[in-house]
């Protein structure tokens, strides 16, 4: 995991004298008169914009499993991978399975055979009606006519929701198979439709080979394609644990891409992981940001450098962290006071990379002395 980094970059915060860097060789006392003059950073309130930045890998926002309805043979596949689809398109073409074929006959024979009972069982009452209507019969045998018929229907309903079942609920299928020669041996061939619209952004089969159905166990079927909509992808990142109270759902975010250098796109941190992540004593939390993918031009897999705007504070006080020492547990400045250098106690509510935000120590215009490459150790 790439170590995570917090950045901070300021709108306004300092003015440096004399323009640029210089790092005097002397090393000075407190309150010791000084002889040349230091290099110093004026104090001034700007605006500070902290970030936490780390590295994931683009997702779409929805993949979808394709899979057949029934086992049997790849005789064609429809579309190519990077091709758009639209809903209800169609994909692929198989043809059924002898075995499942078979079934599907066995229950196909068992439909039309309750069709033939309903037919009985409707003429059967029809004659009862007309007896009982000249007193021949009792009203008994009438409703037990009435009964059979209705016992008839249901059956017939039972045997079409079976094959209905066998043909994975595949509407069009049943309708052709209720229509056909009962006698007939033919292998059905069926055509798999794209449940929504979206991108293909895997074939996994070719023309000739065999297929499992997705109906066949649960969660089990082969997968023929991978279906996707690539119209928002999605960054996960693991953020470390120190940073991780520092990021919030709706904060906004900048990607960039090492696949396509020079290009910058928005994004939204959408979910935080409650649970962490623990990985040779380093716990991390997985960070979900959604990205616009304008143009389409973002793909699955590329790696993406990322930076959450975590913090935007007005009118602070901020210094250089190089001017920021720690004294006896204390965090000190030194500060050029009447041509003297003075030792001020500070505190410190924010760090970045490169800068520290002090609440109390400092004023506006102060003159923090900027060490010296030189200065003993026990003042770094």
């Amino acid at each position: 995991m790439k170590r995570t980094w917090v950045f901070g970059s300021i709108g306004l915060i300092a003015l440096v004298g004399g323009g640029a860097f210089f790092f005097s060789s002397t090393s000075w006392k407190d309150d010791e008169q000084l002889k040349e003059r230091p290099q110093v950073v004026v104090v001034k309130r700007g605006v500070l914009r902290t970030q936490v930045s780390e590295t994931g890998t683009l997702e779409p926002t929805r993949t979808i499993d394709i899979k057949s309805q029934f086992s049997g043979e790849v005789r064609q596949i429809l579309v190519k991978e990077g091709q758009q689809v639209s809903k209800d398109q169609a994909l692929a073409v198989i043809r059924q399975e002898p075995s499942q074929a078979r079934q599907v006959a066995q229950l196909r024979a068992s439909l039309e055979q309750e069709g033939i009972n309903v037919e009985q069982a409707r003429r059967d009452l029809l004659r009862k009606q007309s007896l009982f209507a000249k007193g021949f019969i009792s009203r008994n045998d009438l409703e037990n006519a009435q009964q059979d018929a209705r016992r008839a229907r249901v059956r017939r309903q039972l045997a079409e929701r079976e094959l209905l079942l066998a043909l994975g609920g595949n509407q069009e299928l049943f309708l052709r198979y209720v229509s056909q020669d009962p006698s007939t041996t033919r292998l059905e061939e069926f055509r798999v439709y794209s449940p929504s619209g979206g991108t293909v952004i895997d074939v996994n089969v070719q023309p000739g080979e065999i297929i499992t159905s997705g109906t066949a166990t649960v969660g089990g079927g082969t997968v023929l394609m991978k279906l996707a909509d690539i119209t928002k992808m999605v960054a996960k990142a693991k953020i470390n644990e120190v940073n991780i109270a520092r990021v919030q759902v709706g904060q906004p975010v900048t990607v960039h891409l090492d696949a396509i250098p020079g290009s910058l796109f928005e994004g939204t941190v959408t979910v935080i992981a409650p649970q962490g992540e623990k990985d040779e004593s380093i716990v991390t939390y997985e960070v979900t940001i959604e990205i616009e993918n304008v143009g389409l031009s973002l793909r699955p897999m590329m790696t993406a450098n990322i930076d959450i705007l975590t913090d935007d504070l007005d009118n602070v006080i901020t210094i250089p962290l190089e001017t920021l020492q720690s004294e006896e547990g204390d965090d000190v400045v030194y500060v050029e006071e009447d041509g003297k250098r003075v030792r001020r106690k500070v505190r410190v509510v924010l760090r970045t990379d490169s800068e520290a935000v002090v609440v109390q120590g400092l004023e506006e215009g102060d003159r923090v002395i900027l060490p010296s490459y030189t200065e003993s150790p026990s003042r770094r």
